[in-house]
């Protein structure tokens, strides 16, 4: 396969790189580093100009593990020298520019925000940095993009995780680029209007999905409906009936509520299927892709121009350019393109839990699709169709779950019976939703009402599909216990087996069978290991105190009273730990 995908290796070497940079972050310098990244680019111009292949090969893979590497450290010092800076300035307000439309939560609204200015001995010094805010919800007076902030308080580090495998929210936020918190309580801080700026991005960005939010709004009468719609086209969840979110999780179908890459290529396959007889000409080719460029950005515009639509928008970009191109590209090499050309921008993409599943996603849709297609070849043309999005939805879900298994610790036994249908009414639910956008600016009525007749039925049947597996025994396994170690090795046996099927050399399937040997005494003896353990830990939770003893399979944890009834507080401090004992038993003990 990398013959004829180069860039999948090219890809692969520089992720590598990255994480390289990221387990040495804190024990190498940058200079050492860019002496090494010299010497190896000028290595392999010398290679390739004496034309020894094998050696201009391997300088060629270490330039790209040292490059990777080098962007990461570089990115993450530069981090680190802002929070230095920020932690040791004796600053008494700072002032901050509304970056993201303001997000409702339970009893809070947050936003992102660039910090500008900083007060310090009476005088406004200028920095940039990104923070994210919190206010109570029931504030008189949201801010919105664009307003100026002044805060008599000092930005806060995120918490860090002081708890075993606890959620470390501090590097999460790193990731994104935010690196400080604040909380703006009344009294603390000044909102200032700002006069519209109506040539910023800014504005337009936060104009446009405010505007499709309104729209939907307005078309959409349904509750259920409105907020699944919401969720998908802007990426917002807040108007998500109570128990939505377990419907879609139960049914393995969460992703969809997340805008990601999945969304953009449905998209992209629509629109394709409606334009594609404009690539019959040279001239249709250059109409082709310059309309599908426009309505890519304006529904990057309508979702507010998130990192996950950044990404898919640019992957989806590169597909069309290489689909009119004329020369005959391999799917992953394309793809490895668009993942090149993102990291290459931000290294810290790569630790981005929807970009691992959108791009996992993507490679098993290219891989594995069709030789699962293949088992079954149906006459009628309905079942046809029927077992395509079977397929497909078989494809993605095999490369994602071992990651899904991961993070999430559990996994939907009803997916396959429930994702052909969400992903078939999907398929008509996002375009028809974008539709509905684009035709409610032309003051067609009855064009307007057609659209929002499909969206709504769609996105009721979607809703009903995704709640089926609530009703049936055992819809959701949960508190699976997959270590780093163990999803290697399960990618390791997915690639073997569809390296045997597509090279026909079955000897690789000796291979993936003697890895799940190695895999099942690996599982079963780190679980007669936790069985046979001890241990206590002593845990850090604000406003309550706790401790555990765990005795095999049993955790017995000593706390107050008021953390036995706080839910919230136990999933997110020790429900991880719990699920990596692999605890069966959880017991309170009260403490004195």
């Amino acid at each position: 396969m990398l013959s004829r995908a180069p860039f999948v290796g090219v890809v692969l070497l520089f992720m590598a790189g990255i994480l390289c940079g990221d387990f040495f972050n804190n024990f190498t310098a940058d200079w050492p580093l860019s002496g090494f990244l010299v010497a190896a680019g000028v290595g392999c111009l010398l290679c390739y100009q004496l034309k020894a292949s094998k050696f201009f090969t391997a300088s060629f893979w270490l330039f790209l593990i040292v490059s990777g590497a080098f962007c990461r450290i570089v990115s993450e010092q530069k981090k680190d020298q802002e929070i230095a800076y920020l932690t040791q300035t004796n600053y008494v307000a700072y002032e901050a520019i509304v970056a993201s439309l303001p997000e409702k939560r339970e009893k809070t609204v947050r936003l992102e925000a660039n910090v500008t200015r900083i007060l310090t001995d009476g005088q406004w010094i200028v920095l940039n940095t990104k923070s994210l805010l919190n206010l109570p919800a029931s504030a008189a007076d949201i801010p919105q993009p664009g307003d100026v902030l002044v805060v008599n308080e000092r930005l806060e580090l995120p918490p860090p995780a002081l708890n075993p495998e606890q959620f470390d929210y501090r590097e999460y936020l790193r990731n994104k680029g935010i690196l400080w918190t604040g909380q703006l309580w009344d009294g603390t801080f000044q909102s200032v209007k700002q006069p519209v700026n109506y040539w910023s991005p800014r504005y337009w960005l936060a104009a446009t999905s405010e505007w499709a939010d309104l729209k939907f709004r307005e078309n959409i009468v349904d509750n259920a409906s409105y907020g699944l719609v919401k969720a998908m086209l802007l990426g917002r969840r807040d108007d998500l009936q109570a128990g939505q979110t377990d419907d879609y999780v139960a049914s393995g179908t969460v992703h969809i509520l997340s805008v990601s890459g999945m969304h953009v290529a449905i998209i992209f396959l629509a629109i394709s299927a409606m334009l594609g007889w404009l690539k019959r000409w040279r001239a249709g080719k250059l109409l082709y892709v310059g309309i599908m460029i426009l309505l890519f950005c304006f529904y990057a515009m309508v979702t507010g121009f998130s990192p996950s639509v950044q990404r898919a928008t640019i992957m989806c970009i590169v597909f069309v350019l290489a689909e009119v191109s004329g020369r005959k590209q391999h799917s992953m090499n394309t793809l490895a393109i668009s993942a090149l050309l993102i990291l290459l921008f931000d290294q810290a993409a790569l630790f981005d839990v929807g970009f691992q599943l959108s791009y996992l996603a993507m490679s098993g849709i290219f891989l594995f699709y069709e030789p699962i297609y293949r088992i079954v070849t149906p006459k009628s043309r309905i079942l046809s169709f029927a077992w395509q999005v079977t397929a497909l939805a078989f494809a993605a879900q095999l490369a994602t779950f071992p990651l899904s298994l991961y993070y999430f610790h559990q996994f939907p036994t009803y997916f396959w019976l429930v994702n052909p249908f969400v992903i078939a009414f999907t398929n008509v639910l996002l375009p028809a939703a974008l539709a509905l956008l684009l035709v409610s600016t032309t003051g067609i009525f009855w064009l307007q009402w057609l659209a929002n007749q499909v969206v709504e039925y769609s996105a009721y049947l979607t809703n009903v599909a995704a709640g089926i597996p609530k009703h049936f025994p055992g819809y959701l396994v949960e508190q699976v216990n997959l270590g780093t170690i163990e999803v290697v090795m399960l990618y390791c046996i997915l690639f073997l087996t569809w390296y045997a099927y597509e090279m026909r050399e079955y000897r690789f399937l000796k291979y993936s069978f003697a890895l799940v040997f190695l895999l099942t005494s690996f599982s079963v003896s780190k679980s007669i290991q936790l069985h046979l353990s001890e241990e206590r830990v002593s845990y850090v939770i604000p406003k309550h105190s706790a401790g555990s003893y765990r005795h095999g399979h049993v955790l017995y944890i000593a706390c107050n009273d008021a953390f036995k009834s706080d839910q919230r507080a136990f999933d997110f401090y020790i429900r991880n730990y719990a699920i990596s004992r692999e605890v069966s038993e959880v017991v309170f003990v009260k403490s004195k």
